[in-house]
C-alpha cells in the first residue's frame, strides 16, 4: 500500500520554455520531483544515464528527436514509467501514431489539474 504522502517523480519533455515552466510548478504543487528536458533525445539520454520516473509528460512535437520517436525508444529500452502524450495537433493520424508509439494516455495542451489529477489516481493504483 503506498504512502499517500510518496513523492512521484516526473519528467516533462517539451521544447517550449513556458510550457516546461507551467507544468513543472503545477506538478511540484502536487507533491511530485520534477526535472525538464527540451527534446526527446535528451529524454532518451535521461534514461540511459539510469535515472528513472513515475510519469513521464512527452510533447509529440519537438526539434532534434519528436515525441513519437522518443516514446518508441523509451519503450524499447524497456521504460515502464506512464508516459503521457501531449500536443496541440489535432492530426488524427499524427495522435494514433504517438499512441502507437507506446503512450499510456494523449491529452490535449496545455497540462492541467484534471490531468495531473487523473495521473496521481494511475499512479496511487499502480
Amino acid at each position: 500500500f503506498s504512502n499517500p504522502m510518496e513523492k512521484y517523480s516526473a519528467l516533462v519533455v517539451d521544447d517550449n520554455a513556458i510550457i516546461r515552466n507551467v507544468a513543472q510548478m503545477l506538478l511540484n504543487n502536487h507533491g511530485f520531483e520534477t526535472k525538464v528536458v527540451e527534446n526527446g533525445e535528451e529524454a532518451v539520454a535521461i534514461f540511459t544515464a539510469g535515472n528513472s520516473f513515475d510519469v513521464v509528460i512527452m510533447d509529440m512535437e519537438m526539434p532534434v528527436m519528436d515525441g513519437v520517436q522518443a516514446t518508441k525508444e523509451l519503450r524499447a529500452m524497456g521504460v515502464k514509467s506512464l508516459i503521457y502524450g501531449v500536443t496541440a495537433s489535432d492530426s488524427k493520424s499524427d495522435i494514433q501514431a504517438f499512441i502507437e508509439a507506446g503512450l499510456d494516455e494523449y491529452f490535449e495542451k496545455p497540462l492541467n489539474l484534471m490531468i495531473i489529477n487523473n495521473i496521481l489516481k494511475r499512479l496511487i493504483t499502480m
